[in-house]
């Protein structure tokens, strides 16, 4: 008989008070994409960072009139670090050609004779690109006997990743305002629909029914439209990454698991402020 009750009342409440049902229904789309932007956010930056890392380089140079059997030999000792992604050996010819494609001249017109050196160049794994793993295989370099000098940037990598991790600060910052911003609309909203029903509370109270009892045909009014809301914003946002997805590819790279969490975690939310907004108002009555 109760939950008969409930859901004949809460069906009641939505075809009599569309407005305010309509009302939690966009909230609860805003607060979905909302919380998929600050997904894809942070997912697009990590993709961003990890292409960075891919891209950036630390040299070797080598002694000269050393070998090339022993360079060789040190190159393949690089690949065999589970840290570094890829090496590749330059030797004087080769970065002679890069540097006239470069600037543009010949280098018989500047130098009197080449300037270049043999050299390896390597890049880490995105996932091991961090201050220790770098000083430790410089460190490891250095120690080599053929090795002249080892070349690293380390102030324009730092700068890099800070720009990026202040996009991302800044970025879920943003989402994480609307998204609070939008609970409490979402609660006052909800708290004006329980407060259009002053007279039936006050009978069903003064009758002896408890707070739940009266509370909860409002919570599922509540809980219906934050999960239609939740609904139509998936769909809406899937519709969006289809549409994207030529221009950022990356973004149909988004982990399932990690949009079913996010869709999990604000219908969690909702729910969670529905109730207590139900049970605090029922309480003040």
């Amino acid at each position: 008989m109760s939950s008969e009750y409930y859901l004949h009342r809460a069906g009641t409440l939505i075809r009599r008070r569309a407005l305010p049902f309509l009302r939690i229904l966009v909230i609860s789309i805003i607060l979905s994409l909302t919380t998929i932007w600050a997904v894809t956010a942070y997912f697009g930056l990590t993709k961003e960072q990890d292409r960075l890392a891919s891209n950036l380089e630390l040299s070797v140079i080598i002694r000269k009139d050393m070998d090339t059997t022993r360079i060789f030999s040190l190159a393949q000792s690089l690949r065999e670090y589970q840290q570094i992604q890829h090496v590749k050996v330059i030797s004087p010819t080769l970065a002679t050609i890069e540097f006239e494609k470069e600037l543009g001249e010949d280098t018989d017109a500047l130098f009197a004779e080449s300037p270049f050196q043999w050299s390896i160049s390597f890049a880490l794994k995105p996932d091991f690109y961090d201050h220790q793993t770098v000083s430790f295989i410089l460190a490891d370099l250095k120690q080599k006997e053929i090795v002249e000098q080892t070349v690293f940037n380390a102030q324009a990598v730092g700068a890099v990743f800070a720009r990026s991790s202040m996009v991302l600060t800044l970025g879920l910052a943003g989402a994480t305002g609307i998204f609070i911003l939008s609970l409490g609309f979402l609660s006052y909203v909800f708290r004006a629909e329980l407060l259009q029903s002053p007279t039936e509370w006050f009978i069903l109270q003064t009758l002896g029914a408890g707070r739940g009892f009266v509370a909860i045909p409002h919570l599922l009014f509540a809980i219906t439209a934050c999960t239609l809301g939740i609904l139509s914003g998936s769909g809406i946002s899937q519709l969006l990454r289809m549409h994207y997805s030529t221009s950022f590819p990356w973004i149909m790279e988004i982990p399932l698991n990690w949009l079913l969490m996010a869709y999990f975690g604000v219908l969690s939310l909702c729910f969670m402020t529905a109730g207590i907004t139900a049970m605090s108002v029922s309480k003040g009555k």
